[in-house]
């Protein structure tokens, strides 16, 4: 049972005995310890650096350090290896400068939309520029000093306008007098009807 006492100590002898063995600068670790049930076969995967070493000094090297396995109360009887490929080694599907090209495709992808961006905000402001104007060539200023003063009656009228309000517009048909009013749109629906 893996959560036991007895399991654990034993994972631990097996892990100080290859760490004892294999602690070179090519030995990266060791991961997979399993245990078969009856005598007890233990099952582990060692990684070493690519190159480094093969299959035939990794199991001499086991050998000749049998007694040491005695001190952590383990007894070995027959070592079996094997030399597995890790998957990680094989190749990938892109190369890289692969890899480089697209990163650098990217980048400029995004500096020329950056681009695009402060090229429209520029044209837009260099049309836009200059539109503020204080005294535009229809007559909409008129200095204060052409309104009157003030105003009893009647209604506002712009310095140099000769339209009449159109609350003053006189209609003939509505008594001729100049008192009288018509409203225009009034006026209209009932010549409609």
């Amino acid at each position: 049972v893996p959560s036991s006492k007895y399991y654990q100590e034993l994972q631990r002898n097996v892990s100080a005995l290859i760490s004892q063995i294999y602690g070179q600068k090519n030995f990266l670790g060791l991961s997979g310890i399993r245990f078969r049930p009856g005598s007890v076969e233990v099952d582990l995967i060692l990684a070493f650096q690519e190159g480094s070493t093969n299959e035939v000094t990794v199991r001499s090297q086991l050998i000749q350090n049998i007694p040491q396995a005695a001190r952590y109360n383990l007894n070995i009887s027959r070592v079996t290896v094997r030399d597995v490929l890790s998957p990680s080694s094989a190749q990938s599907g892109v190369p890289g400068w692969g890899i480089a090209l697209l990163v650098l495709v990217c980048v400029l992808l995004a500096l020329a939309i950056i681009y695009f961006i402060a090229l429209a905000v520029c044209q837009c402001r260099r049309k836009n520029c200059g539109q503020l104007d204080l005294y535009p060539t229809r007559d909409t200023y008129h200095p204060m000093s052409e309104y009157p003063t003030y105003h009893t009656h009647g209604r506002y009228v712009p310095p140099g306008s000769t339209r009449r309000s159109p609350y003053e517009e006189v209609s003939a048909g509505n008594g001729g007098s100049g008192l009288s009013y018509t409203n225009p749109a009034v006026a209209a629906t009932s010549a409609n009807l």
